[in-house]
């Protein structure tokens, strides 16, 4: 039986059923159910392909490629999300394009309360642009951050302009240019407010100046950002409670305060795994693992906190964790098995290179990381960013 039946009527797409799946997707997956809202989206894109509505199908494929990326799951979201941006620009530009081209049919307010948007072609590039910067190459993304403004963005949403800039930060910000990314985040912020754009755009371009704050060492000013970032009802999900309990965390770790520190990093973890969110459930074991070393605590149980980030598969697909996690490794090991950890640690910088031109910031970690194994001294707590 086709899985699409559900949202067929009398031969014809049921456009009420769709509308309540829609939503009922974007509720799932900002209560964690992110499996059970792809699987739905599949559902409203094979029926909207079946009834013609290649539009609606393009957004429900949109949505589920998003998801994915938010999942960690960066191969198969970005195969997904080029496909789409062929058939959406055939639809927005071709010869048989739409000029009343309309979205699905879902309110705006039900999109904005569940962080949902339509799509344009300029929505995907910048959709495209996010999963290259998670998945290490900050070139490719900028490249698509680059054809996002070359083309017209689409009604209604006029597909999150303020988003590109958001992107445009955290990936400076990866690279090393904490005060670019600052000036990025804060001009987004401003625009964002400024132009009511899309909620979650402001939420998380909120969340790029308060990581931004911690990359330049800002540390009270962005546990305070953190803090009140925590109080707004726009950051209460399970996403933005990650983010802010990390940032906080981290903040604390670097500032002495461990025990508070330990806390928040600690709540982190728990309701990343709980929501499915693998990648802040990496970046809060990691943190938790260089806590335990600034201890002085035992190395075998930091060398298991890091084993665990390990066997996480969806890490071979995040370069910048991979080589985080093999480098912390090494300074929780001893003899051969420190060496081939940084050793692993050095590969991984050169595939990063290949990908994404001079990392300063990752060789001179490593760098500090083979002087501490090879001299068989201790390594200063190393700062900890995130994705």
């Amino acid at each position: 039986m086709s899985t699409a039946t559900p949202f067929v009527a009398n031969g014809r797409l049921d456009t009420t059923e769709v509308a309540g799946a829609f939503e009922h997707a974007l509720r799932d997956r900002a209560g964690g159910n992110a499996v059970r809202a792809c699987t739905t989206w599949a559902q409203v894109e094979e029926a909207a392909r079946d009834a013609g509505a290649r539009h609606l199908a393009v957004q429900a494929a949109a949505e589920r490629s998003l998801t994915l990326t938010w999942m960690g799951a960066l191969s198969g979201a970005g195969i997904l999300c080029e496909k789409l941006l062929v058939e959406l620009d055939q639809l927005e530009h071709g010869e048989q394009a739409d000029e009343q081209l309309t979205p699905p049919p879902l309110d705006e307010e039900r999109m904005h309360r569940w962080a949902g948007a339509w799509f344009s072609v300029a929505g995907l590039h910048r959709l495209r642009a996010e999963q290259l910067r998670r998945s290490g190459d900050y070139a490719g993304a900028l490249e698509e951050l680059d054809e996002a403004s070359r083309a017209p963005d689409q009604r209604p949403n006029a597909a999150l302009p303020q988003w590109g800039r958001v992107i445009l930060s955290e990936a400076l910000r990866l690279a090393g240019d904490f005060d670019g990314a600052y000036e990025v985040a804060a001009a987004a912020l401003a625009r964002a407010d400024e132009e009511e754009a899309h909620p979650w755009v402001v939420a998380i371009a909120d969340r790029a100046l308060a990581r931004a704050l911690l990359a330049l060492d800002e540390l009270d000013e962005a546990v305070a950002r953190f803090r009140a970032m925590a109080r707004e009802p726009i950051h209460r999900n399970a996403d933005s409670a990650v983010a802010c309990d990390l940032g906080i965390g981290e903040a604390l770790r670097r500032s002495g305060a461990r025990a508070t520190a330990g806390h928040h990093l600690g709540r982190a973890r728990a309701l990343a795994r709980e929501h499915g969110h693998t990648v802040g459930w990496i970046h809060a074991q990691l943190c938790l693992a260089e806590l335990a070393r600034d201890r002085r605590e035992d190395p075998g149980e930091v060398a298991e906190l890091v084993a665990q980030v390990h066997r996480e598969l969806l890490l071979s697909e995040h370069p910048w964790l991979r080589l985080r996690a093999f480098a912390i490794g090494a300074l929780s090991a001893n003899g051969a098995r420190a060496e081939r950890l940084i050793g692993r640690a050095e590969d991984e910088l050169l595939r990063f290179h290949r990908r994404s031109c001079d990392l300063e910031l990752e060789r001179d970690l490593v760098e500090r990381c083979r002087f501490a194994v090879t001299a068989g001294v201790p390594a200063e707590p190393i700062e900890l960013d995130f994705l």
